[in-house]
C-alpha cells in the first residue's frame, strides 16, 4: 500500500490547524503593513510628521502637523498596536495546535526541513526562486490530498532545493549571508563537502542539496550561490531542471513531527509525478534508486486520481515536458 487515509480525528485535526495558520499568516501580512514608525520631528519651529522605514532613521515627511496629521499619527499607531495583538495572540493559539497535531501524530515534514523552510521563509526568499523537488515534496502534496504516504515511499535523509535563477533573488537578511549559514543556525554541525560545493551534511549525515538549471550555453555567467559569503553552497548545474522550472508551482502549508507548521515550495504535483517516471527510467539515474522514483510516481499518480481530481492529467497540464517522456510517464495510467 503506497499510502493511508487520515483517520477522522486526524483530518479534523490537520484541517483546524491549515485553518489556523492561514489565519496567523493574514494577520501576519496586515501586521506587515504597517512597518516602520510614524514619528514627530520639529524642524524650523514645526512639527512634521515622518515615516520612518529602517532602523536608521531614514524615510520621508509626511506633513506638518494639522488635524489631519494627528489623525494619521493616531490611527496608525491604534492600528497597529490591534494587528500586534492580533498577531501575538494567534501565534499563542499555533503554540497550542502544535500538541494537539503531535498528539494526532500528523507532524510529518522533518523538523530539519521544516526549520530550513521557515528559515528562508523569513529571510524573504520568495517561492518562485526556491522550489523542495525530491522526496520531501510528497509531505506537500500528501497534505493537500489528506493522506500518508508509506514510510518507504517517504524516507529519506536529504532534501533537494532546486533554485530558480531567473529570480535574481538573494537572501535577503543581513544575518545569516548564506545558505550554508542558514543551516548552521540551525544546526551548527552542518559542513560544505569537500569536492561537492552543492551539498552541505550535518553530524548526523542529513544532506541538503542546492541545484540549477544547467546555463544555455554551460560557460554563460548566472548566479550560483544564495549569498555572498566565500563559503556558501555554490548550486551543482542538471540539464532537464527546465522541465521543473517551467512547471506551475504552489506553497503548502506542511506539519513538522514537532507539530509546528511551515510553507513548503513546490512544483505541481502531475510534473512531480511525471519527473519521477522518467527518472526511474533513465540510463543517467542511479539504479538503487530507480525503484523508489517509480514507487513514488504511482503513489502520486494514485492519489492524484482518487483525491485530487483537480489536477487532471491533461496534456496541457504536462506542456513543459518533451511528448514522448508524458506519453511513456502515462502510457499505463487509466
Amino acid at each position: 500500500m503506497y499510502y493511508f487515509p487520515l483517520t477522522e480525528n486526524q483530518r479534523r485535526i490537520q484541517i483546524n490547524a491549515l485553518q489556523l495558520y492561514e489565519a496567523w499568516r493574514d494577520a501576519e501580512r496586515r501586521l506587515a503593513g504597517y512597518d516602520g514608525s510614524l514619528i514627530w520631528k520639529s524642524s524650523g519651529g514645526r512639527q512634521y510628521l515622518f515615516k520612518l522605514t529602517d532602523r536608521r532613521g531614514y524615510g520621508r515627511s509626511m506633513g506638518a502637523r494639522t488635524t489631519e496629521t494627528e489623525r494619521v499619527h493616531a490611527e496608525f499607531h491604534a492600528a497597529k498596536s490591534r494587528e500586534r495583538g492580533r498577531v501575538h495572540d494567534l501565534r499563542a493559539q499555533m503554540a497550542e495546535q502544535a500538541r494537539f497535531n503531535r498528539a494526532a501524530l500528523i507532524g510529518r515534514v522533518p523538523n530539519i526541513v521544516a526549520q530550513l523552510l521557515e528559515g528562508l521563509r523569513k529571510s524573504g526568499f520568495a517561492a518562485n526562486s526556491l522550489v523542495v523537488i525530491g522526496t520531501n515534496a510528497l509531505y506537500a502534496y500528501e497534505s493537500m490530498a489528506g493522506v500518508f504516504f508509506a514510510e518507504a515511499v517517504t524516507a529519506t535523509t536529504d532534501v533537494d532545493l532546486l533554485w530558480d535563477t531567473r529570480s535574481r533573488l538573494k537572501l535577503a537578511t543581513a544575518d545569516p549571508l548564506s545558505l550554508l549559514g542558514l543551516l548552521q543556525s540551525i544546526d551548527p554541525s552542518f559542513e560544505r563537502l569537500a569536492g561537492q560545493t552543492f551539498r552541505a551534511a550535518n553530524s548526523r549525515g542529513f544532506m541538503v542539496d542546492l541545484i540549477r538549471q544547467m546555463p544555455n550555453p554551460p560557460w554563460r555567467k548566472t548566479p550560483d550561490s544564495l549569498g555572498d559569503a566565500a563559503e556558501d553552497l555554490v548550486a551543482t548545474d542538471i540539464w532537464n531542471m527546465k522541465w521543473l522550472l517551467s512547471a506551475p508551482r504552489l506553497v503548502q502549508p506542511v506539519i513538522a513531527e514537532n507539530g509546528k507548521m511551515t510553507l513548503m515550495p513546490v512544483v505541481d504535483p502531475r510534473a512531480f509525478a511525471v519527473f519521477k517516471r522518467w527518472l526511474a527510467a533513465s540510463p543517467e539515474r542511479n539504479p538503487t534508486k530507480r525503484p523508489r522514483d517509480a514507487a513514488q510516481a504511482d503513489a502520486l499518480l494514485t492519489v492524484l486520481r482518487e483525491y485530487l481530481p483537480q489536477y487532471p492529467l491533461d496534456a496541457d497540464a504536462l506542456k513543459m515536458f518533451p511528448r514522448e517522456v508524458v506519453e511513456r510517464a502515462l502510457s499505463d495510467v487509466d
